[in-house]
């Protein structure tokens, strides 16, 4: 499949984005106490992980993005989403 050049450069801007999120998001992560690390490193394991998922985009491999990149972002996106469920189940801690 081919990608317009347009389309190229926007997932150019993106992976760049995506790295400036990450970047955020490490301060944060190295900080973080012992109970709260796995939220913080997911955090900013998201966006990193998709940077390479972006850049593959952008230069028209898509097997490289389904076996390799989506490889990696599916244990990290899944682990957020049952993290969130979990915590929605439990609901607010009374005060």
């Amino acid at each position: 499949m081919d990608i317009p050049s347009v389309g190229r450069w926007i997932m150019l801007a993106l992976a760049a984005v995506q790295l400036v999120y990450a970047v955020r998001a490490l301060r944060p992560a190295l900080r973080a106490r012992p109970g709260e690390r796995l939220d913080a490193w997911l955090a900013f394991a998201d966006p990193l992980a998709g940077v390479p998922v972006s850049l593959a985009l952008a230069a028209g491999e898509i097997g490289v993005v389904f076996l390799c990149g989506l490889a990696v972002l599916g244990p990290i996106m899944a682990c957020r989403l049952v993290r969130s469920l979990l915590a929605r189940r439990r609901g607010p801690t009374p005060a």
